[in-house]
């Protein structure tokens, strides 16, 4: 494969100038104070009419400019407002909500969950520094997202600039090395994609480019503005992938100056309901979740992360409903999530994941129904006759699960939303 001409590479272009926002009254200091950090302007109340956000808390909806609605008061049994974008007594995933919204990122950067605000914050003050960070996590996770985030909060004002390392055969250096002048100033930003997928010769280009940007004045610690970044994202561990040999040890120095290692959402299960009821106001602000549909949403894995909850709620916004009305039940949850694709499509990496814990799912219960394949299928909300289907799609004979190896205790498994005892919870 040719090397990709830099032109052809995603790129994410700075607005003209920062994002104006304006926070509506009642807004928490630290709120205000958080955005700013991440690169967008907060601008003062009395200023609301420039801003090109308005964040209402009290109801006042200002007319030309794009309005979030937060519902900070929504507690105990009190539903929260029907306008209400945000339902949360955090300031920091308001901010956070915001922050997305400013920087077009999908999915959304969304969460309270302690140990993600705190790889944030690492982020946003490693921001003002020019030197490398590696972004570590899972598909869906959001390394992209964190790479915006950076770069919103850092000094430089050119476009951030993604390469694909997965098709990416080699580096086209001399592309490279072309843009970083051309960026006249405003410095360059370029988040290698899944970095890890580099083939060996483009490991050593790379390489090269990084140490004659080391050589050369752009690389001047005292002007950053003028010089260049990479931001390199990775699902794989690249320490063990050195231990290896499947990566250059000397590149992978280089990069980790920093390195950030996001959580997957099944760390961080608080943050499924908040994101699924975010995804599901925009995608069919009719529907409703019901109590015990997000807590089955938070009993999931979600191998394809933030990724994979926003288009399982996508299908749940627009697909026939169990009950007929605007209620998502836990049925609903569950025949989505069962869903296998069709002969001969494809599938990916999380894809895979996902069916492999369908089938050890498929297993559990029935080991825990005692072999009882109808009261298996009671428990996964299903017919007997879909059960069997399957089964049969994801290649469980009798035979295969007559011998499978359960885990210790399995016979003890509780299905997603049911007590041992089998009542509903």
């Amino acid at each position: 494969m040719d090397p990709t001409p830099l032109n052809q590479v995603a790129s994410s272009a700075p607005l003209s100038s920062a994002p104006r926002v304006c926070l509506g009254q009642n807004a928490p200091a630290e709120m205000a104070d958080f955005i700013s950090r991440a690169g967008i302007e907060v601008l003062p109340y009395a200023q609301r009419i420039r801003a090109s956000i308005y964040v209402d808390f009290v109801g006042a909806r200002p007319t030309g400019m794009d309005v979030l609605s937060f519902d900070f008061t929504a507690k105990g049994e009190r539903a929260p407002r029907a306008t209400a974008d945000l339902a949360t007594d955090k300031w920091q995933a308001a901010a956070l909500l915001v922050v997305s919204h400013a920087l077009r990122l999908k999915p959304v950067l969304l969460s309270a969950d302690a140990a993600m605000l705190s790889v944030l914050r690492s982020a946003i003050a490693a921001a003002t520094s020019h030197l490398p960070i590696i972004l570590d996590g899972e598909i869906g996770a959001g390394k992209y997202n964190v790479g915006r985030l950076i770069h919103s909060a850092s000094r430089y004002r050119g476009p951030l600039l993604s390469v694909s390392c997965a098709s990416l055969q080699d580096v086209d250096v001399d592309n490279l090395t072309r843009t970083i002048p051309e960026s006249k100033g405003a410095g360059a930003a370029i988040f290698l994609d899944e970095v890890g997928e580099l083939t060996d010769a483009a490991q050593l280009k790379l390489l090269q480019l990084l140490q004659s940007l080391e050589r050369t004045p752009l690389a001047d610690a005292q002007a950053p503005a003028s010089s260049t970044r990479f931001l390199a994202a990775s699902n794989r561990a690249l320490s063990t992938m050195v231990e290896r040999g499947e990566f250059r040890g000397e590149l992978f120095w280089r990069l980790n100056v920093l390195s950030l290692k996001i959580p997957p959402l099944r760390e961080r299960i608080g943050d499924v309901p908040m994101l699924a009821r975010l995804f599901l106001r925009r995608s069919n602000p009719r529907r409703m979740f019901m109590p015990m549909a997000l807590r089955a949403l938070s009993s999931y894995a979600f191998p394809g992360n933030v990724m994979e909850l926003e288009n399982l709620v996508t299908r749940l916004a627009i697909a026939p409903l169990a009950t007929g009305n605007s209620l998502i039940d836990v049925a609903d949850v569950r025949r989505h999530l069962m869903v296998l694709p069709a002969d001969g499509e494809q599938v990916s990496g999380w894809q895979s994941s996902r069916e492999e814990a369908r089938r050890e799912m498929i297993l559990k219960t029935i080991a825990a129904a005692g072999g009882n394949r109808a009261e298996a299928a009671r428990r996964l909300g299903m017919t007997r006759r879909t059960l069997q289907y399957h089964i049969t799609k994801a290649g469980l004979s009798r035979r295969a699960i007559r011998n499978k190896p359960l885990p210790i205790q399995a016979a003890h498994t509780t299905p997603i939303g049911r007590s041992p005892s089998g009542e509903p919870t």
